[in-house]
């Protein structure tokens, strides 16, 4: 008998929010994210979550200021004192989630139009190794201060 696969691909990324409304508006309305369900717990610290749909099943997590879920703080985010892209950079270990899109620009505008910032507008980037590929890619600073990345790129295989 073989035994099942453990690793069955990334769930989801969870972000904590400062304005959980205008963050799904934001999500589902600019970036085409479709809404799931909503949820707290709190017992575990959870006052309110959504989960989004962001295709194939993959799911972004988004948690209210007032939620203190597991891997985040425990305290409370406040919406008064927001850190500044340097602040975040600097101690951030997830530097960005990346949405794949098939057109980078019209979803980075998307974005803009929807009030996020940008970081870095689309362009094309060549790479070079044992698979050299030519990527599309554009960033923006999402409504919490996430990086998100758009990027069209080639279909992987392992070598």
């Amino acid at each position: 008998m073989t035994a099942p696969a453990l690793n069955l691909g990334l769930d989801h990324v969870a972000l904590r929010t400062y304005d959980i409304d205008a963050t799904a508006r934001f999500y589902t309305e600019a970036l085409g994210f479709q809404f799931l369900h909503e949820w707290s717990a709190p017992e575990a610290g959870v006052k309110r979550c959504i989960f989004l749909d962001a295709g194939d099943d993959r799911v972004i997590e988004l948690f209210d200021a007032g939620s203190t879920p597991p891997g985040g703080s425990a305290r409370t985010i406040d919406a008064e004192h927001r850190p500044s892209d340097e602040e975040r950079a600097s101690a951030a270990t997830l530097v960005h989630f990346a949405i794949r899109t098939e057109d980078p620009t019209a979803l980075f505008q998307r974005a803009i139009d929807a009030g996020a910032r940008p970081l870095m507008a689309p362009a094309q980037i060549e790479t070079t190794g044992a698979i050299p590929m030519t990527l599309q890619v554009g960033f923006v600073y999402g409504l919490n201060g996430e990086v998100i990345e758009f990027i069209k790129r080639p279909h992987m295989r392992r070598v």
